[in-house]
């Protein structure tokens, strides 16, 4: 009893097993997807997307009509409520299914907020899902188009935190958990918040090295031991996902979201966009906004 009367405080503690409320807050803290475009489709016979691999991750969600979705050679036949969640570099297709002549959908792309720790977006145990509360994400993902024709900062936030409540849910279903470990080495923790700075000056990799103190052989080692790829492809991909977003939200000329991706030149730039996102940068923005 207290001066309220009889009310006592629950601790949910054998709500989530360890494991999970390790995933769960890992989920919280660290999983912050970077949203690109988030669009709704009126589509008709005869639309087809043929197989595909893009550098981003795809999110499709069927609101009516039937649609054939194939995701690295597994098919499914999504309809009102399903959803599908395709990693970075993924091969997938779409299109409508054998006797369906319209369909409706929303469509998102994101890319990974921390371009060198795990893709969230991969640690689904499969791509294709179906949110519990399947009306109130719908009626969201309405709110969230509606609001991008006013506010395209506040509908990338709310479509970050939604993606957030997908994983959460699957999470606590058991069918989501992060592959890669934390990194145990803090060098490596202070190298990327220096790429992380520094990205769009003129920066090498002996820079990074000087700035966690270690020889550069002993500083390329060490991170690709600990990321899981060579330091200057993780600064070359940092500039690239910055120039996604600028890209994706400002109409910006592209020599300026070069300069400021810290790319030298503008043709090398497009050269190195196109080569991982299989577009130039200026189809990308068109295709990013749905246009």
């Amino acid at each position: 009893m207290n001066e309220f009367g009889d009310e006592r405080k629950l601790k949910l503690e054998g709500l989530l097993d360890p494991e999970t409320a390790e995933t769960a807050a890992r989920i919280i803290l660290d999983a912050e997807p970077i949203v690109l475009g988030i669009t709704f489709w009126n589509c008709f016979r005869p639309w087809d997307v043929p197989e595909r691999r893009i550098c981003d991750n795809f999110f499709f969600l069927t609101v009516s009509g039937e649609e054939r979705v194939t995701v690295n050679g597994e098919e499914r036949i999504l309809r009102r409520g399903d959803a599908v969640i395709v990693p970075e570099f993924i091969p997938h297709s779409f299109g409508l299914a054998d006797g369906c002549g319209a369909s409706q959908h929303f469509i998102a792309h994101a890319l990974t907020g921390d371009v060198a720790g795990a893709n969230p977006f991969g640690c689904f145990a499969s791509p294709f899902l179906h949110p519990e509360h399947t009306e109130a994400v719908l009626t969201r993902l309405e709110t969230i188009v509606a609001v991008r024709n006013t506010s395209p900062d506040a509908a990338q936030s709310a479509m970050k935190h939604l993606f957030k409540e997908l994983m959460l849910e699957e999470a606590r279903a058991g069918r989501f958990r992060f592959s890669v470990p934390r990194r145990n080495d803090g060098r490596i923790a202070l190298a990327l918040a220096y790429i992380n700075a520094n990205f769009a000056g003129c920066i090498a990799v002996a820079d990074i090295a000087a700035h966690v103190r270690l020889g550069e052989v002993q500083f390329r080692k060490l991170f690709r031991r600990e990321v899981g790829m060579s330091p200057a492809a993780c600064l070359q991909r940092t500039r690239l996902v910055h120039a996604a977003r600028l890209l994706a939200r400002y109409d910006l000329p592209l020599a300026e979201v070069a300069e400021r991706s810290g790319f030298s030149n503008e043709c090398y730039f497009s050269t190195a966009f196109r080569a991982a996102f299989a577009r130039t940068p200026g189809q990308y923005r068109r295709y990013i906004r749905g246009r």
